[in-house]
């Protein structure tokens, strides 16, 4: 049985006679394998786009929620009297957010 899958852009990964283990479908030669193996011909493509999309989906879940170093610069800041709020920018903020509320 053969499936192909096509996406946007040229392939750029290629991978041929796959076996599925433990729901998960690993390269000839990848890990362990079970049984006689995948028929000749089976294939899997990513494009580009896929391949950068899940370096950034990888790079995201990585990612600290909070800046730590940011967070300990501000609380000293703070505790030595030193930290200016930029009236501005915090008013720029506010009439932004306000314009993206719904109309009541």
């Amino acid at each position: 049985m053969s499936t192909k899958i096509t996406g946007y852009g040229a392939p750029t990964t290629v991978v041929t006679g796959a076996t599925r283990t433990g729901g998960v479908e690993r390269a000839a030669g990848d890990g362990p394998q079970s049984g006689s193996g995948a028929p000749a011909g089976d294939s899997v493509t990513l494009t580009d786009s896929a391949r950068t999309l899940q370096k950034l989906s990888d790079a995201i879940a990585a990612a600290p929620v909070v800046d730590g170093n940011r967070v300990e610069a501000v609380k000293s800041q703070i505790a030595q009297n030193t930290y200016k709020v930029d009236s501005l920018k915090v008013a720029a903020k506010l009439l932004a957010s306000d314009q993206e509320l719904p109309p009541h």
